[in-house]
Order: C-alpha cells, then structure tokens, then sequence
C-alpha cells in the first residue's frame, strides 16, 4: 500500500496547505495539493504535481525533500 506523508511533513513544518499551494506558484492544482495534504494517495500521479510540492516544500523549509520523504510503500498482510 502506498502511503502519503504529505500531512505529516506539513504538520511537522508547521505549514499549512494554502501556505504550500501559495508557495508552488500555481504549478500545481490548488485542489490537488489540498486532496494530497489530506492524505489522500492518488489513483494516477499527477509529476508535475509532486515537482510542485517539492519545489514548494523545498522553498519554505530549505530542506532537500525529496520523493521518498512523501510517498512510502507499506506491505499489508491479507487477514
């Protein structure tokens, strides 16, 4: 399962959503950022999306955020 760190890093950073997508400078979605800061995952990944958070994430922080750091893949066993 993939899971998405988004609302983590933001929480941790302390930046919320309409900081993030004001920092991408409309290279992304408005509502795309808000549907990834909510933890969703989603269905088909929107890359110039992710390189708009990045960049966004990397400009307010100053931190090398990279694809790894928002995106992870967890194993689910079948019950």
């Amino acid at each position: 399962m993939i899971r998405n760190r988004l609302p983590e890093i933001l929480r941790r950073e302390g930046i919320t959503a309409y900081r993030l997508a004001k920092a991408t400078a409309h290279r992304a979605a408005r509502n795309t950022i808000y549907r990834w800061a909510r933890g969703e995952v989603p269905s088909c990944l929107d890359v110039s999306a992710l390189e708009a958070i990045l960049f966004g994430l990397r400009a307010l922080t100053g931190k090398p955020y990279g694809v790894g750091d928002l995106f992870t893949y967890e194993e689910v066993e079948d019950a």
